[in-house]
Order: structure tokens, then sequence, then C-alpha cells
């Protein structure tokens, strides 16, 4: 007979001990009985309630061709088969149109041929289903009981956290803290999102090349390097991309609030907070404005990638694009011709603007690094970095709401009853905590100047022509130019703080003086 040895496991941790100890018994079996083995088939981490024809190995044996090469199926218990009893049933029935058998090596008395022997095998499958239902429950019983008292259920920490071990009504439960690794690396990454105009594939290129872990590793990591027992500790080796990058800084996680599936928990209309926050809530609200600002400077036609990309700009307000051409000499000879366009030109509904030109890529640099020279080149380069204040107006706001729905709730409550107690003891509980905010002293968010020693002129001559773009987009000076090529117009736009943007930038009409290109 050919049989199918089946092995399977709902989780990871079981990993070094279940399947092996299934894989030694069913390979004892196998010899024992001088069967044929057909295939082994292995889903580890796959829970029990999963339809056996939607399991990733074993589902492939369920049909054609591979379901023609065996007789029957083998496993160390029934549960490993399922633990959903109509799923059972099916399965049965299937079993027994393909002419097929079940070989359970725990029960030498299985029988699916006759009506008593599918009774019996019937009532194990409904213990098991109603012991992983009983499971379920206990796990979702469990789950309420944490988000009640703010503890950390288990998963994968949120980058910028870790979970740390505490006594908690006389046993061991678990909180999220700040990590000491991971926190800084979220203020660095917003400074650099907010502050610094960084896009978050350079920062991801940067951390991969600092070896910085993404959250699942780190926390495998940290479980291996504190010998934790019963976690995992293999690192996937994931490296950050844009993606994972954006996963990561657009979660509310990063202001400390409990989540489930991907929203913050609310309970009396305030969010449940698991730590303390990374991130104030005007922080957060920056960085995704930031960061949907530059997916929004990524939309519009698909143009050839330039260096000068968001820096040089049609008199009309419309951005420049690049493009090249190849043209063939009198000689023989062909010669590639790189110029910028204004956006407008793709426009074929009539709405050019009057300055479509074709400029010369190096007419363009010669504009730009002259104007730019003259008005910046011998001031010094200053970093500016935002320093949070200290506003707790939206939390008062909040538990101020939340008094109201506990006011609320008070209505139709017996007074004295345990409900009422519970109601009032939360309530003095936000009145203590609206007090202590109270009392706290407003601080102003502000910006801090410091000066680098480098001008900018030096840094313009120690840098190349793609350094240059990228140095110019980051601080939001940008070329606005006009005209012809033999009368130019341009004027370089600086802006007076870092939060001026480009849309705020009136439409350039010609009236600066003419910049005339040097001879050459």
């Amino acid at each position: 007979m050919r049989v199918l040895a089946v092995k399977r496991i709902s989780r990871d941790a079981e990993s070094s001990s279940a399947l092996e100890r299934q894989e030694l018994q069913l390979s004892e079996a196998i010899t024992k009985g001088h069967y044929t083995v057909a295939g082994w088939v292995e889903d580890a981490t796959v829970s029990g309630a999963v339809n056996l024809d939607q399991r990733p190995s074993l589902g492939l044996w369920l049909r054609a061709p591979l379901v023609h090469e065996w007789d029957a199926l083998m496993v160390t218990e029934q549960d490993r088969i399922s633990r959903d009893d109509m799923h059972w049933w099916s399965f049965i029935q299937w079993v027994l149109d393909n002419n097929k058998d079940i070989i359970v090596l725990d029960d030498p008395g299985f029988d699916i041929s006759t009506p008593n022997g599918r009774m019996i095998a019937g009532i194990k499958a409904a213990q098991a289903a109603n012991y992983r239902n009983a499971v379920k429950e206990k796990k979702l019983n469990q789950t309420r009981h944490y988000r009640k008292e703010n503890l950390w259920g288990g998963g994968t920490w949120p980058f910028g956290y870790r979970a740390v071990a505490f006594t908690h009504d006389n046993a061991t439960r678990w909180r999220l803290e700040a990590d000491p690794i991971t926190a800084p690396l979220v203020r660095e990454a917003f400074d650099r999102i907010t502050n610094k105009g960084e896009s978050l594939g350079s920062i991801a290129r940067d951390w991969n090349s600092r070896g910085i872990l993404t959250a699942l590793d780190h926390m495998r990591l940290t479980n291996a390097q504190e010998n934790r027992v019963g976690v995992k500790t293999e690192l996937k080796g994931t490296k950050w991309t844009t993606s994972t990058m954006t996963a990561v800084f657009t979660k509310k996680s990063l202001m400390g609030y409990a989540m489930h599936k991907g929203e913050p928990i609310i309970r009396e209309g305030c969010p449940v907070t698991w730590a303390d926050p990374l991130l104030t809530e005007e922080e957060w609200e920056r960085l995704q404005e930031a960061m949907a600002e530059r997916a929004r400077g990524k939309g519009g036609p698909s143009r050839p990638a330039t260096h000068l990309a968001g820096v040089v700009f049609c008199a009309c307000g419309e951005p420049l694009y690049s493009n090249t051409s190849r043209r063939k000499l009198k000689d023989g000879t062909i010669r590639n011709y790189s110029y910028y366009l204004c956006h407008s030109w793709s426009d074929r509904g009539g709405t050019r603007c009057r300055w479509v030109t074709s400029w010369q890529k190096s007419l363009i640099e010669e504009i730009l690094e002259t104007r730019f020279l003259a008005e910046l080149g011998d001031q010094e380069i200053l970093t500016r970095t935002y320093v949070p204040g200290v506003d707790k107006s939206k939390e008062i706001a909040r538990i101020m709401k939340s008094l109201d729905n506990l006011t609320g709730n008070l209505t139709g409550l017996t007074p004295g009853s345990a409900g009422a107690q519970t109601v009032i003891q939360s309530m003095r509980e936000h009145e203590e905590a609206l007090q202590t905010l109270k009392a706290m002293t407003m601080i102003p968010s502000r910006w801090i100047e410091e000066g680098t020693g480098i001008t900018y002129r030096q840094q313009w001559d120690q840098d190349d022509w793609t350094a240059r773009g990228d140095f110019l987009r980051k601080r939001e000076i940008f070329l606005l130019i006009g005209g012809t090529t033999k009368d130019p117009s341009a004027r370089l736009e600086i802006p007076d703080h870092s939060t001026r943007r480009r849309g705020e930038v009136a439409v350039f009409r010609g009236q600066d003086a003419s910049i005339r290109p040097t001879a050459g």
C-alpha cells in the first residue's frame, strides 16, 4: 500500500520536537508495516481549523496529479488531520468517494468503512473541535483581560518598543516600554523626514548599510540575547524598504496607543495607551504630512530621472523635466543632447505656457550655480532642529470627553451598585489625571539653529551635481526660469523657514533682471 505520511503543527514553538516525534513514529510504522512511501507532507504552523484542501502542502496531494499517487493517509493522531468537525466529515466523504483510506497510529481500531467506525471517529472529531473552541475562547478572554488592564498580549513588538516582564496580580505579565536601541531610531527617522526632507528610500538604504534590524528581527535577536524561553530567535534577514518604512512610520503605536487590527483601541472616547509615546500627536501628524507630501511629489507623468528634479521650474510654475535626443552630425557621428522642457509641453489640450522652450542642460546648471552662489555662497550653512513643546490641550480635551461619557454611563445605574462604583472610580482617576495635566507648564514648540562652520560655496564646490540637487531639494531652494535661451530671466526661491512649500510661491512673471550666460 502506498501511504502519504502527514505531519502538522499549529505553532512554531513545536517545530523542534513535535514534528520530529511525528516523523519518527511515522517512519517506524512504515518500516514495520512494509508500506511504500508515496510522499511526506509537512504543514508547519497550520491550524487544525484550516480545511485540508487549503493547506500549503497537503492540499497539493488532494488534487491531480498527486492525488493518484497514494492509497492511504497516515497520521500519528486523528486531530493532526483536522480540529474542525464539519471539515472532518467533508474529508471522510471525500476519502470514501475516492477509494482512499486513513491510518491513525495511536488508534489501531480506527475504521471508517463501517457506520460504527465512522461514528466513533466522528465523536473524536467533535471532541477535538470542542477543545479547539475552548482554547480559542480562553485566548479571547485573555486578550480582553489584557486590553482592560493595558497589558501587552504578545506578538511582534511595535518598532521603538520592547516587552518587559513585571508582576501583576501575583503573576508575571508583560508591558511595553521604549526600547533603548530602536526608540532613538524612531526619533532619528522623524527628524530626517520632517526636518531634513529625506526620503524613506534613502533612510532605508542608510539603515541597511548600518545593519539596523527590522522590528521582527530586532525582537528575535533580543530574545536570543536574553535567553528567553519558548519564543522565536531565528533571524529572517528582512531588509528595510520604502514599504517597510511606511508600514512602521504610519502606525499610531508610535504614540504609545494600544492597537487592534491596525486601529487604536478606544475606551470611554480615548485611545488606550500601552506605553509612553515616542512621538507626540503633533509630531505624528507632522510625520504623516511630510510622508504624504513626498508621495504626492512622485505623481504625474513619468519623466526621465534627473538630478535637478524638483529644483528647476518653468516661469509658469510647472516643473522642468529632463530629456535627451540623439542627432547625426554632418561627419556621420552621433551626438547626445541633454535639455530641459516645461511640464506643460506634454499637454495636448492647448494650455501650454508661453515659455515652452528647450533649455540646454549646461545653461540651466550655469544659471542655477551663478544665482545660488551670488545669493548664498558666502553664508554659513545652518542646521535647524525642531524641538517639540509641551502642550497638553488635546489630552485635556480627550479626558473631558471621557468624563462626559462616564457621566452619561451613570444614568440608570443603581446608586451604590458595583457598576456605579466602577464608573465613579474611573471618574476619580480621570479627574486626577486632568488636574495633573492642567498643572503642567505649557512650552511652545521651537526651532534651534546651529552653525556648521561650512559656507554654501564650500559645500557646493565639494559636491557633484547629483549631491547638489539633493542638497537644494532638502532645503526647498529652487529656480524659476523664463524668457528665451538668448535672453533668460531667473529667480532663485529661498524659503524663510523649513515649512515653506513650493505651492506657496507666486507664479513668476519675468520681472527680475535677466541673467546672461558667460561666453562659451
